[in-house]
């Protein structure tokens, strides 16, 4: 009886042992995206309440996403940052501070509007514009309106606080489960509004610190259908990138064409583009180089 209990004892540490391995394992391939949430300032009193509400609702639902919220207050003391509710210029200037505190972070900069017209049917408007602390451009954007309440006109900021925080929290919870679903969508699947998600593996190679600035903001600023750009890497002059797009690649591929030349390359003689499904090549070679021999037209004509 006893030598039966030892092995069962045995056995149940076996199992937790797979099991904890199993788990580590599992929680180590997936990598915990860091977001940081901050306010824009409201435009108004009345404002000012519902957008608080918005805001913690917000990061409420992106934590259940499993994204690791930072606390806003305890980054921007780190970093030097003045208040929770600083503007955009100020915490885009300190992107080198938060990459080497937190690594690889996403800033997300919120704002909720009270539109209040004659009749009284108010409704909020709210926006996420999310950044890349490692490639400090934007990758996704996104607005939401509310659903409209009536705010009679005696209705003081009491009042207004009490009548609209439910549609507060229904409109921050719509926009992060939609900037959510932007953050995580993989190639195939469907953005909001039916088209599907092409993602696409950008190598840029020998493009100097200038024109590879302005090249990826072309992509990212000009390119209809851009929705985000995810994990970039760069050794010496080689650049890659994934491209999340609505665009298909016969689309992107012509208007490669155009912002290399307005980056001052022509894609003819300057550059060697490979498009193929799932990515895209592209070789800055030098001017008025030969790509190869000229052969022996007399012999092979």
């Amino acid at each position: 009886m006893r030598y039966s209990n030892h092995i069962r004892g045995y056995a149940i540490w076996l199992s937790l042992i797979f099991a904890t391995g199993i788990f580590s394992a599992t929680s180590a391939s997936h990598a915990i995206t860091q977001i940081i949430v901050y306010q824009e300032p409201a435009t108004n009193n009345k404002t000012a309440g519902l957008a608080d509400v918005a805001a913690d609702a917000f990061k409420s639902r992106l934590n259940r996403m499993n994204f690791m919220v930072l606390d806003t207050a305890t980054v921007s003391r780190k970093v030097g940052i003045s208040t929770i509710a600083a503007s955009r210029d100020e915490v885009l200037a300190r992107l080198s501070s938060i990459r080497s505190n937190y690594g690889d972070v996403l800033i997300i900069f919120l704002q909720s509007r009270l539109h209040l017209p004659a009749s009284r049917n108010a409704y909020l408007q709210s926006n996420a514009t999310v950044v890349s602390s490692v490639t400090e451009s934007q990758i996704v954007s996104s607005s939401v309106d509310g659903e409209g309440f009536l705010l009679p006109h005696d209705c003081d900021l009491d009042c207004s606080q009490i009548l609209g925080t439910r549609a507060s929290r229904q409109i921050a919870e719509t926009l992060a489960m939609r900037i959510g679903k932007l953050l995580n969508s993989p190639s195939g699947s469907m953005a909001d509004n039916g088209n599907t998600i092409n993602k696409v593996e950008f190598d840029l190679v020998n493009f100097n610190q200038d024109r590879q600035a302005r090249f990826i903001d072309l992509l990212v600023n000009e390119f209809p259908g851009f929705l985000k750009l995810v994990n970039m890497q760069q050794a010496g002059p080689h650049i890659r990138f994934g491209y999340l797009s609505e665009a298909p690649n016969e689309k992107l591929q012509k208007w490669i064409s155009i912002s290399l030349r307005d980056i001052g390359i022509n894609p003819e003689t300057g550059a060697d583009i490979m498009v193929k499904p799932g990515a895209i090549q592209i070789v800055l070679t030098t001017m008025n180089k030969s790509r190869g021999s000229i052969g022996n037209p007399k012999k092979y004509n």
